[in-house]
């Protein structure tokens, strides 16, 4: 392999490096400048890059006149051999379906509300541009029909030797349920899979022929799940039945070529281990990948977590990837073992993400908690690493802040794993003003190392602007094994706020943080989360940040207005986790924010999305006017046209020209340069 082959793209990565240099010449260390919103929270110029099946061609998302495109480059004939671009919508998640068609779907990037709704979507491209197919209709599509459920179509694998034909799950069949069709790429045709299955079936698995194996159904208004096998006669029998809030976890995976399934469980163990399964003798084989700290695969509710890593071509599953301390790579055969190994010793200190084809060409994505990716490409027999290109070569890494992740400890002994961030120039063990960030959730799994959006990309903002940030996963939080789940079961407001106080208090412990200048922010549960902190002790932060917070559980649970009321299982879940409002009323409005309204002293900033159907804006009405009664009203944003987190850019953007002299005013920082 020659890296001469990339020669287009290290052209392009170098015009973009030119066109920055005169603005980003490096700053001398006492002089670092904090991150823009855009370098904080923006694009990059290249992503999603994804290498044919015969490795012959790169296709991925390049920024071109201010939306993504697609293009796609030959690798053999070292050009370009096509460009694709909408002007209203950014090109997302392509996908290759054999070596000559790729399918994808639209986006928005938060540009304009004009375009907000042209998303969404299935669509076809061959390779020279020259085939053109809408597979499935966009959300625009939707609303313009007048039909009353929005329905999608996902791809799941290529189908090898019947080229452009692939496996797509759809739920337009019933609002309940997920099909599974075979869909021809080039002339729209499809196949309906499963006539014949289970209802309410949220999750199917094919098995080496391509066929449906595996279903994973609903009980209605419960938290059940039943995993379906399909006999050699077309009959499913059940396997096993679990409620996902309570039981062990029995999620199939994979079938393999022998029958085996491969199965995502945490039976006799705390955290969710890949094992094998025989269907005809019932019995347990190897455990084939497994974490004594993190779930693998799915977490302890039964959800996907972390990464399924597939063959493009076939759908086998190769191996996850672990979202551990920092992301882990595991593979189940000993040649990709070896080549990351291989790649992770010549990119030390990195996360790095391989992608394997029919060819001895391996696709690499290498990152770091500073650094955006750079990819690079290698060949697989000689193990040579050729650069291809830097997705944000803009970017100074010295100014973006560490991520620093540590094992906190609450006061019952439960493990609190975290992540510290801090200003790049401050002296280690200087006591920083200091801001707790809560993730959503709650039964979610908060930032990971090295991710570019979410909590990690405010912490970098906050971090940068000169204050120290923890990121604390408490428990509830996903991914880290049952225990740590159950033990959040009615702790809501309780043992789930001590966890945050207690992560805090080591920090202060440890000489890092300034105990006199503190703050609590989130979304969403973090929101609720920061409106809760300042309420129970009411002398600890100086201010709370709550967006799109819940104020009022009970409300929530019965009003009507939220997606959580009206949906039975989304409900019957929420009443399993936390409470009853018919019969518990009197204890959930004891950890209500909006009823302890009085008792909270600390500044506070609430903004939130009128059109929420998550947390309605009635939720942070009612804060607003609680502490306008208590004396200590708000500083308040409420955009028109937003739901549960803010799309457009100029909303997101004006929050955080409220945000910064907020924080500044309450924690007595300068402010920066203005925010872009």
């Amino acid at each position: 392999m020659r890296s001469s082959f990339l020669a287009p793209l290290l052209l392009l990565a170098a015009t973009l490096c030119a066109q920055h240099a005169a603005a980003q010449t490096p700053d001398a260390p006492q002089a670092l400048k904090p991150l823009t919103a855009d370098e904080a929270f923006g694009g990059v110029a290249f992503a999603e890059p994804r290498l044919s099946p015969d490795g012959r061609y790169l296709a991925l998302l390049a920024a071109r006149e201010g939306r993504m495109a697609l293009s796609i480059f030959d690798l053999a004939r070292s050009q370009y051999v096509s460009h694709l671009r909408f002007t209203d919508a950014d090109i997302a998640a392509p996908r290759w379906v054999g070596g000559e068609h790729l399918v994808y779907t639209l986006a928005q990037r938060g540009q304009s509300r004009k375009t907000m709704f042209r998303q969404g979507g299935l669509f076809m491209t061959s390779v020279d541009g020259q085939q053109q197919r809408k597979l499935h209709a966009t959300v625009n599509d939707w609303l313009a029909s007048g039909l009353r459920r929005y329905t999608w179509m996902r791809p799941l694998q290529a189908l090898p030797g019947s080229e452009p034909e692939f496996i797509a799950a759809c739920n337009d069949v019933d609002k309940d349920s997920v099909d599974l069709y075979r869909v021809n790429a080039a002339t729209g045709k499809r196949q309906l899979l499963t006539r014949e299955r289970p209802a309410r079936t949220r999750d199917l698995v094919l098995d080496t022929h391509a066929q449906p194996r595996i279903a994973i159904s609903d009980v209605a208004q419960s938290t059940e799940r039943v995993v379906h096998y399909r006999e050699a006669d077309g009959r499913w029998r059940e396997l096993w039945r679990y409620s996902a809030t309570r039981d062990d976890i029995r999620r199939p995976l994979s079938v393999e070529a022998d029958g085996r399934l491969l199965v995502a469980t945490n039976e006799g163990r705390d955290t969710v281990a890949l094992r094998e399964y025989d269907p005809a003798t019932a019995r347990w084989g190897a455990t084939m990948i497994e974490h004594p700290q993190y779930d693998v695969a799915v977490d302890a509710l039964g959800d996907e977590h972390g990464e399924l890593l597939h063959d493009e071509s076939s759908g086998e599953l190769l191996g996850v990837r672990i979202d551990a301390a920092r992301p882990l790579f595991a593979w189940m055969d000993a040649r990709r073992q070896k080549l990351q190994a291989l790649v992770d010793e010549a990119l030390p200190g990195r996360v790095n993400a391989l992608q394997f084809s029919n060819s001895p060409q391996v696709f690499v994505s290498s990152r770091t908690d500073t650094e955006r990716a750079t990819w690079y490409l290698m060949d697989s027999r000689s193990g040579a690493l050729n650069p291809v290109l830097n997705v944000r070569p803009d970017l100074d890494p010295r100014r973006v802040p560490a991520t620093h992740s540590l094992t906190l400890r609450s006061r019952d002994g439960q493990a609190l794993p975290s992540h510290v961030l801090r200003p790049p120039l401050a002296v280690a063990g200087t006591p920083l003003p200091t801001i707790v960030l809560v993730h959503g959730g709650p039964w979610a799994r908060g930032a990971v190392w090295g991710d570019a959006g979410g909590d990690m990309a405010m912490a970098r903002w906050l971090a940068s602007r000169g204050y120290q940030v923890l990121l604390p996963s408490f428990r509830g939080s996903t991914g880290f094994g049952k225990r740590f789940l159950q033990s959040a079961r009615g702790q809501m407001g309780l043992a789930m706020q001590d966890d945050l106080d207690d992560a805090l208090d080591a920090l202060i412990a440890r000489g890092d943080a300034d105990p006199q200048r503190l703050c609590i922010m989130g979304s969403s549960y973090g929101g609720y989360a920061s409106l809760m902190a300042v309420a129970r002790t009411p002398d600890r932060y100086r201010c709370a940040v709550a967006g799109f917070p819940v104020s009022d559980i009970a409300r929530l649970l019965s009003s009507g207005w939220s997606d959580v009321s009206r949906d039975k299982d989304a409900l019957e879940f929420w009443i399993d986790m936390v409470g009853d409002p018919a019969k518990q009323r009197a204890a959930l409005d004891a950890v209500s924010p909006r009823h302890q309204a009085a008792r909270i002293k600390a500044k506070v900033m609430i903004y939130a999305g009128v059109d929420d159907p998550r947390t309605p804006l009635e939720q942070a009405e009612l804060m607003r006017s609680a502490l306008e009664r208590a004396g200590n009203p708000p500083l308040w944003l409420a955009k028109y046209g937003e739901g549960h987190g803010y799309s457009l850019t100029a909303n997101h953007g004006e929050m955080l020209q409220l945000l910064e002299p907020f924080l500044a005013r309450q924690l007595a920082l300068p402010l920066t340069a203005p925010i872009d």
